[in-house]
């Protein structure tokens, strides 16, 4: 079966793979050397390079889920020219409540959505909107703060994704909302470059998410489908501000974005 794995953009998801006919990794799983990329596995749709015959025969080891997971983290980390412009930077409204009346979104009908400034924000009713348009550079410092808060738990970084330093070596420590999403950066320069050129840093982010997420990631159903997660050619693996969501295809991302939170919920609550 062939794992996808989907770097959201905004409300289209691109995904980040090798070419037809290439391995989707340049080290070996095993040793960690430099592959021979003749010398190789075959996963599904998915070729996996060795550096010798005795590595493949030890990821041939690997239960599927092993074999699935070093995939998916290889094409989270891949920088294929061309790819990696609008990558993963935007993500929907990750907040519950109306930015002007505060009221619990769905209390008083379907939310009313809204993009302003390239970022999704989700109101109580129609009237919210020009009140949030009038004063966007405020209120959009105060949904900063709450989506900071809401997102800094699951980021999975303690080092800038820029420079490497630890995070908390750093009084001048910088964490921001870019398209919704929590970056964390060890200074205003780094936030800066990164600012500039998103698409290059987010899918190294991407990929420790899903290192960091998926150990603990209780559900083994599809958050929308509800069946297995390897039921339609799946596990699909996506990034959603600082979540990762399994689903059981592609198909099933539109659900997701149309209502993240319920997704999280029902991933939170089988851990519990």
């Amino acid at each position: 079966m062939k794992l996808k794995i989907t770097l959201l953009a905004t409300f289209a998801a691109i995904p980040v793979i090798a070419f037809a006919g290439e391995p989707v990794n340049e080290n070996c799983p095993i040793s960690g050397q430099p592959v021979n990329p003749k010398l190789t596995v075959m996963v599904g749709e998915d070729e996996v390079a060795f550096c010798c015959g005795g590595c493949t025969g030890g990821f041939k080891k690997w239960d599927s889920e092993k074999q699935l997971s070093f995939i998916a983290e290889q094409k989270a980390s891949s920088k294929q020219a061309g790819e990696t412009e609008a990558i993963g930077v935007n993500s929907p409204y990750l907040l519950d409540i109306c930015p002007i009346s505060g009221e619990k979104l769905g209390e008083m009908g379907e939310p009313v959505i809204k993009t302003i400034d390239g970022r999704e924000v989700r109101f109580c009713c129609g009237d919210c909107v020009p009140m949030f348009e009038k004063n966007k550079k405020s209120l959009f410092a105060k949904l900063d703060k709450l989506m900071i808060a809401n997102q800094l738990p699951y980021y999975p970084l303690t080092t800038c994704i820029l420079s490497g330093e630890e995070l908390d070596e750093h009084d001048s420590s910088v964490d921001f909302i870019l398209g919704n999403r929590l970056f964390r950066v060890c200074c205003n320069d780094c936030k800066d470059m990164l600012t500039k050129n998103p698409g290059k840093f987010v899918p190294e982010l991407d990929a420790a998410i899903i290192k960091a997420q998926k150990k603990d990631y209780a559900l083994k159903t599809c958050v929308i489908g509800k069946g297995p997660l390897d039921g339609m050619g799946g596990p699909d693996y996506m990034i959603v501000g600082t979540r990762l969501v399994k689903l059981c295809c592609a198909g099933c991302r539109e659900k997701v974005l149309e209502d993240p939170l319920a997704a999280f919920k029902l991933i939170d609550d089988a851990k519990k």
